[in-house]
């Protein structure tokens, strides 16, 4: 108990900082929610991921969309679309077959397989070969971890920030409703992971509202390091913690 709040509201209060957190930083610099907070979500409340982050995920990418629309490459969405089903169908499966330490093991892994695709200068072309490869990778890791970005902001690298936003924010849109569909024929979404979101939905405006002020201020660079940095120290300790109890 801490100022006559239980431990087990706090970790609620924490989670909602990290949302907001996470939400300011993907509306900065392109991502950041997932590999963010998933990691340290699945220490502190492992029932809620990846459906939490998947559910409000889809609003962020569902309001840049919408302001980049005319930037989007569709061509590369709707390639990677059709990639992302069997992609998801595989993360589904993942997330019912494994134990609970076998899943914070996997997921601690794809936040740094995820931070390594980010930090690579390698760009490999967009080609439809390399999109079909990307969107089973994105789907598989979207679908069971929640964080699907890095596979298809590789292919994407040679494109302007623009249309790299608009057409990263099209297939987070349609791949997470595929994602969600398919944790749904599997009974893995919950009504406790829905309730959460709808809770957290206001910290996501604000968090947008926030982003869309702090643009002009925020060093994307430094940004996008410290996100590496917290991301791949979160995913240790959740592999360290799953490794050892």
């Amino acid at each position: 108990m801490f100022l006559g709040i239980s431990a087990d509201a706090w970790s609620y209060v924490f989670i909602g900082v990290l949302i907001l957190a996470g939400t300011i930083t993907q509306g900065t610099i392109g991502f950041g929610l997932g590999t963010i907070a998933t990691p340290i979500i699945a220490l502190v409340r492992p029932e809620l991921v990846p459906t939490l982050i998947l559910l409000l995920a889809l609003c962020i990418s569902s309001y840049t969309l919408s302001r980049t629309f005319r930037e989007t490459s569709w061509r590369v969405v709707s390639i990677s679309t059709l990639a992302r089903i069997p992609g998801s169908v595989l993360g589904a499966w993942a997330i019912a077959s494994l134990s609970s330490d076998g899943l914070s093991i996997f997921i601690g892994c794809a936040v740094l397989l995820a931070m390594t695709l980010s930090s690579l200068g390698w760009s490999p072309r967009p080609t439809t070969l390399n999109t079909l490869i990307a969107g089973i990778a994105s789907g598989i890791l979207g679908t069971s971890t929640s964080i699907g970005g890095p596979p298809m902001a590789l292919i994407m690298k040679r494109f302007n920030p623009a249309r790299t936003r608009g057409t990263l924010a099209g297939t987070f849109v349609l791949g997470t409703l595929i994602s969600l569909i398919a944790l749904a024929l599997n009974g893995q979404i919950s009504s406790t992971q829905v309730s959460a979101a709808a809770a957290y939905f206001p910290l996501v405006v604000i968090g947008l509202i926030g982003a869309n002020y702090l643009n002009r201020f925020i060093d994307r660079h430094l940004l996008n390091r410290i996100v590496i940095i917290v991301a791949i120290s979160a995913a240790l300790m959740l592999i360290i913690e799953a490794a050892l109890l």
